[in-house]
């Protein structure tokens, strides 16, 4: 049986009579807060987190829960992350429970197409529950920002824009910049000063994030990064500025250690000096960038700068994630 994500969000109960529950999609932010509203609805039970992997290991791993008596409360939640086609014969032997059995399962797998066995298998059957998650719109995040801070005084439209655009419309971001305005704002009176100020904070260290994993050459997080983060089009030179900055920051770490020939000693006394907690990110940069690399980058760098400042018709965000791509595979390719 199908049933609509927001209702279930608003009415977690209406799960109560299934004992196996799939959801699935490419709303991550929202299968992990339907996830949590049903940790909470059974928050008396014994709750199991299983993954893809245990059930490679141990094909036998849910039955054997399934059977264990706990030793913790009357009733059992077994949540398995990571569910995928490959997993159907598992989950088909689960799909008789006995009724006086107090456990119930939920799947949650990421987008399954129409072809999907899985999703068929729970769509078909009234005694299943299957819950697809889809991506939200401008509305339906709105609604979510409004709910979540109705008590707040202040909460405006230009606020509620504002959450929007730093959080990327991604829901995910937009539940934790809320969880943020909760805790800054204990009095629930939102200052718009404050609130850009708090929201940006957050977006500064993102950015920073990106760059140094541009710069570390990590391919798999900075396209995770990449996915999260709110570019605008009026920050693209920032963007490049800080990638420029850090950048020739390694630069002159280099020229320097040419004279001391050890890394810790030249990150010691280097100056202006680098901050402790930063060091470790340094030594794991200068170690893969060496002063050819860092002037083709920097080369690179101004060459994308110059283009966008004589062509006020390029995509700046396309461009400069195009660019920090780049960066990160050392590949100078312009457009």
């Amino acid at each position: 049986m199908i049933l609509k994500s927001f209702e279930i969000e608003n009415n977690i109960q209406k799960i109560d009579k299934f004992k196996l529950i799939l959801i699935y999609g490419e709303n991550i932010g929202l299968k992990e807060t339907l996830k949590k509203k049903i940790e909470k609805f059974n928050k008396n039970t014994e709750i199991i987190n299983l993954y893809q992997e245990d059930i490679t290991k141990n094909k036998q791993i849910v039955i054997n829960e399934v059977n264990n008596v706990s030793l913790f409360s009357a009733e059992k939640l077994i949540i398995i992350n990571q569910t995928s086609e490959s997993m159907l014969s598992e989950i088909n032997n689960l799909l008789d429970l006995d009724e006086k059995q107090k456990v119930r399962i939920v799947l949650i797998a990421e987008l399954l197409d129409k072809k999907s066995k899985l999703r068929a298998t729970f769509e078909k059957k009234n005694n299943l529950a299957v819950i697809p998650c889809y991506n939200d719109n401008d509305i339906t995040l709105r609604k979510l920002i409004q709910n979540e801070l109705g008590e707040f005084k202040n909460l405006n439209s230009n606020s509620v824009n504002m959450i929007l655009n730093y959080s990327n419309l991604n829901r995910k971001n937009i539940l934790n910049n809320i969880e943020k305005i909760k805790s800054f704002y204990e009095n629930k009176i939102i200052s718009d000063d404050n609130l850009e100020t708090l929201l940006n904070s957050d977006r500064n260290e993102l950015f920073e994030n990106i760059r140094d994993a541009a710069l570390s050459g990590d391919k798999i997080k900075l396209n995770e990064l990449l996915n999260n983060f709110p570019f605008t089009n009026e920050d693209a030179f920032l963007y490049i500025n800080k990638l420029n900055y850090k950048l020739i920051k390694l630069l002159d770490i280099l020229k320097e250690n040419n004279k001391h020939g050890d890394l810790n000693t030249t990150l010691s006394k280097i100056r202006p000096p680098i901050f402790w907690k930063d060091k470790p990110i340094y030594l794991k940069l200068l170690k893969k960038w060496h002063i050819s690399s860092v002037l083709d980058a920097l080369t690179y760098l101004g060459k994308i700068e110059e283009k966008l400042k004589k062509n006020s018709t390029l995509n700046g965000v396309t461009v400069v994630k195009n660019a920090i791509t780049n960066i990160c595979t050392n590949s100078w390719t312009y457009f």
